[in-house]
């Protein structure tokens, strides 16, 4: 058997009562694997750019539960910062340079307008005219310097009437240019083709795919670098035992977010048996009812 590995914050819980350590398996926890990296320095380059009249938007779709939504959020907790500076005129300027926010659950202009408020903490009357919505996006977002809005499950807005999905991604378009916003989406398989009808993924919203993964060397490593986050007692080895590995790969389907979570219910049940560590037995995305 190995070495033990784990990260100081985990070594820290094993000491803790099991519920701690319970609670401390299932909170999110970030590992810099590949494509994340490779995600977020791009996420990094745009946001960093200069303004520019039509500035270049980016859509990253892929399978559901693959990690979207962990890039998007880990990206803004990098940027969120809210500040206060004078400016020329010895004002004091509160700054939102980023903002994250859900697509609305349809095509809904006026839904994406409240959104957006929201996030900006602007009051407003949910049930105001659009066009009154649209006066108060487009001023907080300017006296705000806000640089980039991420858009998550934009496949969500992007569904029935055709027409209404034009008119929304028209606004996405007119709000970037207006204000010389950076635009991120993020969604499935069905935002890239409905984008990609309209020529949107190769002018305004070029596209990247973020992969599943293939039962090789990353994933394993990944495996391998989430069990260092888990406050167990005893090291389960994950990565070099074949019939886990190939269960944990069998029941996520490849897909991150579903790996993740078999491996913060495996870890629960560890602790709550008192083995310790996670067998084949744990690798269990519902258990079979008999």
């Amino acid at each position: 058997m190995k070495d033990r590995r784990l990260t100081e914050e985990a070594k820290e819980y094993l000491t803790r009562s099991n519920k701690e350590r319970i609670e401390y398996c299932h909170q999110d926890k970030w590992i810099g694997y590949g494509a994340a990296m490779t995600l977020l320095g791009l996420l990094e380059d745009k946001f960093d750019e200069p303004t520019q009249l039509r500035p270049e938007g980016l859509l990253i779709y892929s399978e559901y539960n693959n990690g979207k939504t962990a890039i998007l959020k880990k990206f803004y907790d990098m940027h969120k910062l809210q500040f206060d500076h004078i400016n020329d005129e010895d004002e004091i300027i509160h700054e939102i340079p980023i903002i994250y926010l859900q697509a609305p659950t349809s095509p809904d202009e006026g839904k994406l307008y409240s959104r957006i408020l929201s996030e900006l903490c602007v009051p407003h009357k949910y049930n105001e005219k659009v066009i009154e919505k649209a006066r108060l996006v487009s001023h907080y977002l300017d006296k705000l310097n806000t640089k980039m809005i991420l858009i998550d499950e934009i496949h969500s807005a992007l569904t029935g009437n055709l027409n209404k999905q034009r008119a929304f991604v028209d606004v996405l378009k007119q709000l970037s240019n207006q204000l010389s916003l950076g635009i991120i989406l993020a969604g499935t398989f069905e935002a890239h083709s409905a984008l990609s009808i309209r020529g949107e993924t190769n002018s305004r919203f070029p596209s990247i795919e973020l992969p599943t993964w293939n039962n090789g060397k990353k994933f394993r490593s990944f495996v391998a670098t989430y069990e260092t986050c888990l406050p167990l007692k005893e090291a389960s080895n994950l990565a070099d035992n074949e019939q886990i590995i190939n269960k944990l790969y069998y029941e996520s389907e490849g897909l991150i977010g579903k790996t993740v979570r078999l491996l913060k219910k495996a870890a629960t049940k560890a602790i709550k048996s008192g083995k310790e560590k996670i067998t084949l037995e744990d690798i269990e995305y519902l258990p079979t009812l008999k």
